[in-house]
C-alpha cells in the first residue's frame, strides 16, 4: 500500500483470474475483428512507413471498450492511438494497458500466419500481467508478476535449454542492428541458427517457452516488449538493453534488447553482443 498525505491507499492486486478474464476478452475481440479481415484487409501507411489495417483499428477499439467495462480505472496505451494521448497516459495513469492489437501487421496483411496480439498491464511502473496471443495456433502465453507463466492455462514446461551459444536458436532482426554488429553476427555467428519472424511479441513468447533460446533487437517499442519481458522473466529468462538497463521503461522511445531463455545463456549472449557492438 502507498501512503498519500498520511493515508494508506490500498493498491490493486492482479491474479490468475484476471489473466483468464483478459484472455477471454482478447479471444472475443479476435473473433470479431482479425478473423473478419484476415485475407482481405486493406492498408494505409503511417508516418514512419509502417502499415495499419482495419483489423489493427478494430482490435484496438474492441479491446479498449471491453477492458474498460471490466477494469474502469485502467487506462489504455495502444499503438494506434495519437502520440499525444500515448504520452498523457504514460505521464498520468496509475495503471494502464499497453496494447499492440496486431503485432506483425505486415505479415497479417500478406496473409502470412505469423502475427500476434500483445497486451500488458502496467501498475505502479511495473509490468504485472502480460499476454501474447497467437491466433493461428490458438496459443495464449500469459504471465503474472512473481506468480509464473502459463500456455493456454497450463504451467509452462520448457524443453531442456542448451548450455552453450553454439547449440542455440537465436531471434535476430538484422534490419535494426548497426552494421558492425550485423556483420559479426552474420559472418561469425555464435549461435547454431537464426530466425526473424516479423512479430516481436511472438518472438518473446517463443523465447519464454524455450522454443528459441536467444533474442537481439536494436529498436523495440513499449508495446513490442512489455508483455514479452514479463513472460521471459517468469519463465526463468533474462533481458537487458545493450547498455545493461532493464528493457522495460515507461517511455515511447524505442529500446534495444538482449534476451536469453536462461541466466547462463544470457551471460554468454550479452558478452558476445557487447563485444561486437
Amino acid at each position: 500500500r502507498d501512503s498519500i498525505a498520511g493515508a494508506l491507499v490500498p493498491q490493486p492486486h492482479y491474479d490468475y483470474d484476471d489473466l483468464i478474464a483478459v484472455q477471454n476478452i482478447i479471444l472475443t475481440a479476435v473473433e470479431n475483428s482479425l478473423a473478419v479481415y484476415y485475407t482481405r484487409s486493406t492498408a494505409d501507411y503511417k508516418s514512419d512507413g509502417s502499415i495499419v489495417t482495419e483489423a489493427d483499428l478494430l482490435m484496438q477499439q474492441s479491446l479498449t471498450s471491453a477492458l474498460a467495462e471490466c477494469y474502469p480505472a485502467v487506462r489504455m496505451l495502444g499503438e494506434e492511438i495519437p502520440k499525444a494521448t500515448q504520452r498523457e497516459v504514460l505521464d498520468n495513469a496509475h495503471d494502464f494497458w499497453c496494447l499492440d492489437p496486431v503485432d506483425g501487421t505486415t505479415n497479417f496483411h500478406a496473409t502470412m500466419p505469423l502475427f500476434s496480439v500483445s497486451l500488458a498491464l502496467i501498475s505502479q511502473g511495473e509490468v504485472v500481467l502480460g499476454i501474447v496471443y497467437d491466433p493461428n495456433r490458438r496459443e495464449f502465453f500469459g504471465a503474472i508478476r512473481d506468480q509464473g507463466m502459463w500456455i493456454n492455462g497450463e504451467a509452462v514446461a520448457r524443453p531442456t535449454q542448451p548450455e552453450r551459444l553454439g547449440k542455440c536458436i537465436a531471434f535476430v532482426d538484422f534490419k535494426r542492428l548497426d552494421d558492425q554488429l550485423s556483420c559479426k553476427l552474420a559472418q561469425q555467428a555464435p549461435y547454431k541458427s537464426q530466425r526473424n519472424i516479423g512479430t516481436c511479441a511472438l518472438e518473446w513468447a517463443w523465447l519464454a517457452a524455450g522454443r528459441a533460446n536467444l533474442l537481439v533487437h536494436g529498436s523495440e517499442h513499449i508495446w513490442d516488449y512489455a508483455a514479452g519481458v514479463l513472460l521471459a522473466r517468469e519463465a526463468g529468462g533474462c533481458s537487458e538493453t545493450f547498455d545493461g538497463e532493464p528493457v522495460f521503461k515507461k517511455s515511447l522511445k524505442p529500446r534495444s534488447v538482449i534476451a536469453a531463455s536462461t541466466p547462463a545463456l544470457f551471460k554468454q549472449w550479452a558478452s558476445s553482443i557487447r563485444d561486437a557492438d
